[in-house]
């Protein structure tokens, strides 16, 4: 397996440039292409509720503005993107090629953000975001569109300068169908890592046996794994605290998890192991639904 495409975002702002050095890395770790998407927003639905005092000369004004200020970000995009593409020396294309290797492309669309990552990401191997702000206790539609409605793993960078993606691999395994399907996602990480270890928080939530059995069943594929059962009880740590100190440990570059269903991943994000790594795990985190 190996990972020709991945899509990012841009926004227009000063931090797409740290934002795009996870992209960076994996271009080069998999000398891919990379599409990077930017969304401007409808000036018809970008309006509040119109009130019944507000007439519509009002309207066309304030329309007249949102479509200046999307076209001022979009032109910010425009010399941000190609100043990170002539800086890595990659092809800048407009159309998918047969030879995808180190190239990107800009997509500059109109519309609302969680339909476009959801179309969009849907044509990339790999969706890269930034880690998500949880401070209202909810993902923001880019994240929520890039986990739930592309069927793509999703990786989502700690918004700052990486040495590294994917050398050392830490996969969170909890023994449920969508940290499974999240090591499928991330099976061309595990085959190019130079090391990988399986942690489990050691709980009755399921047998143990079932972690030294996954990680057997990686052998097939030529990946050596190590199996860590993490405790957390007598270090007064929360599971997801004793998961990242385990992490932290083994100096990961990558964290592998499951995103869950919709409704268990809220429960989660308001007070969970999912809400303490996408918050604080400093390192990049690849998830799957």
């Amino acid at each position: 397996m190996s990972i020709t495409t991945i899509m990012t975002m841009l926004d227009g702002a000063q931090r797409d440039q740290i934002d795009l050095e996870a992209a960076g890395h994996l271009m080069s770790r998999f000398d891919c292409h990379c599409d990077l998407l930017h969304v401007r927003r409808d000036p018809i639905t970008a309006l509040p509720m119109i009130g019944e005092g507000m007439s519509a000369d009002l309207v066309d004004i304030v329309q007249a503005q949102v479509e200046k200020d999307e076209a001022l970000r979009a032109e910010e995009c425009q010399v941000v993107f190609k100043t990170w593409a002539e800086a890595r020396n990659a092809e800048q294309v407009q159309s998918p090629t047969r030879s995808p290797k180190q190239s990107v492309r800009l997509l500059d669309v109109t519309g609302s953000i969680g339909n476009a990552v959801a179309r969009y990401g849907k044509l990339a191997d790999l969706v890269v975001l930034p880690a998500p702000s949880l401070d209202d206790g909810r993902l923001s539609s880019a994240a929520e569109a890039a986990i739930y409605d592309t069927g793509r793993p999703v990786l989502f960078s700690p918004r700052k300068e990486l040495k590294a993606v994917g050398n050392r691999v830490a996969i969170f395994w909890n023994d449920t169908a969508e940290v499974s399907r999240a090591v499928v996602g991330a099976m061309p990480f595990l085959e190019a890592a130079d090391s990988v270890q399986v942690m489990a928080v050691a709980d009755d939530s399921f047998d143990a046996s079932a972690v030294t059995d996954f990680a057997g069943s990686l052998v097939w594929r030529g990946i050596s794994t190590e199996v860590h059962m993490v405790t957390s009880g007598h270090l007064n740590l929360s599971p997801g605290e004793a998961l990242l100190e385990a992490a932290a440990d083994f100096d990961a570059d990558l964290i592998v998890m499951g995103a869950y269903s919709y409704s268990h991943l809220r429960e989660m994000i308001l007070g969970g192991v999912t809400q303490h790594i996408l918050q604080v795990a400093g390192r990049p985190v690849l998830m799957m639904h």
